[in-house]
């Protein structure tokens, strides 16, 4: 009886942090972010622009011009913790989903950014030849460092 009791708390000691885990998902659910959303958090994020962030099918078309966003995505379905991860390891940053088909929290995927906005900049710096990165060359669009030497 007293080795049942033992295994019985064991058990439940174990099993709560995923009891846990499942009530943020939901409590969080309500504030997933969908393709479109992500897309405009990517551009205000990676790019730092001035301006007012595109809206978010804009967002999403410019991502898929640069081939950072699959071309199937639309912009009203959820993101996944599966893309992000795609998405995070195409821009160089680690990211292992523990569940890949459960949608992403807004703030989960906005702490992750900002988190790794160093990546994400230098990413998006190299990709379009301009934008904010720890490398000045790559913020003139140069592929190459110049040298006096170079000059005539």
């Amino acid at each position: 009886m007293r080795c049942l009791i033992i295994v019985s708390a064991v058990v439940l000691t174990l099993a709560a942090p995923l009891w846990a885990q499942g009530d943020a998902e939901q409590a969080s659910g309500d504030q997933s972010i969908t393709h479109g959303e992500f897309s405009q958090m990517v551009i205000d994020i990676a790019l730092g622009w001035e301006e007012a962030t595109p809206d978010p099918a804009t967002s999403l078309e410019k991502l898929k011009l640069w081939n950072i966003a699959p071309t199937t995505w639309e912009v009203d379905e959820l993101l996944t913790h599966g893309e992000l991860s795609q998405i995070a390891a195409q821009v160089g940053i680690e990211y292992l989903p523990a569940r890949p088909d459960s949608p992403v929290s807004r703030v989960f995927v906005e702490a992750l950014l900002w988190r790794e906005v160093g990546k994400l900049r230098d990413y998006m710096a190299k990709r379009l030849g301009h934008g904010f990165s720890a490398n000045h060359v790559l913020d003139a669009g140069v592929d190459r460092a110049v040298s006096p030497s170079d000059f005539d």
